[in-house]
């Protein structure tokens, strides 16, 4: 009931419910089931409504798709994630239990300390990778440099309960975006 008049009011979406959504999302990425559209969209509506009452400026930022120009290195830090596990993905289709289902929890709420190791991992699969298929071992790199990039020269230390709502929101946007044909030609070559 809360929550409708919050939607009929065009109030604040709170806190809680915010909290309660990022909550099952981790445990949806954690079991290896994608997150749920309609808690992906409260915790983006979370983020447009407190940015546009706060007036912070960042009420554009939050996109129906991908925005890989938002300048939030948490939402970068999600991007990267979902990018090493596609990445391994690609390279071991039958994988039991992937990067993201070990270190999702980790990462999003601790990612100075997961993703150097993680980013290391991710060479092997590249390296693997580019001795079949060189188009998209660059393809990769350029993904995964272009979002390091984004993040800076150090990662978040912690991160805090909204943060891991923008990680989680940058994984899934990040998970939903087709690649871009402009990596490569119509043979596959760059």
């Amino acid at each position: 009931a809360r929550l409708y008049r919050v939607a009929a009011r065009n109030e604040p979406i709170p806190f809680a419910a915010m909290a309660q959504a990022l909550a099952r999302v981790r445990i949806d990425v954690v079991q290896g089931e994608r997150p749920n559209h309609a808690r992906m969209g409260l915790i983006k509506a979370y983020h447009t409504r407190k940015w546009r009452q706060e007036g912070a400026g960042m009420e554009g930022q939050v996109k129906p798709e991908l925005n890989s120009d938002f300048k939030d290195r948490a939402y970068q830090c999600g991007r990267l994630m979902a990018v090493l596990g596609k990445l391994q993905l690609e390279d071991n289709p039958d994988v039991k239990a992937g990067v993201v289902q070990r270190y999702y929890a980790a990462a999003s709420t601790t990612p100075a300390l997961v993703f150097g190791r993680l980013i290391r991992g991710a060479q092997f699969h590249l390296h693997k990778i580019a001795g079949e298929r060189q188009w998209l071992a660059t393809r990769y790199e350029r993904r995964m440099s272009e979002i390091c990039g984004r993040i800076g020269t150090s990662m978040p230390a912690t991160l805090s309960l909204e943060e891991q709502s923008l990680f989680a929101l940058g994984y899934y946007q990040q998970l939903a975006a087709p690649w871009a044909g402009k990596d490569r030609d119509d043979k596959g070559d760059e």
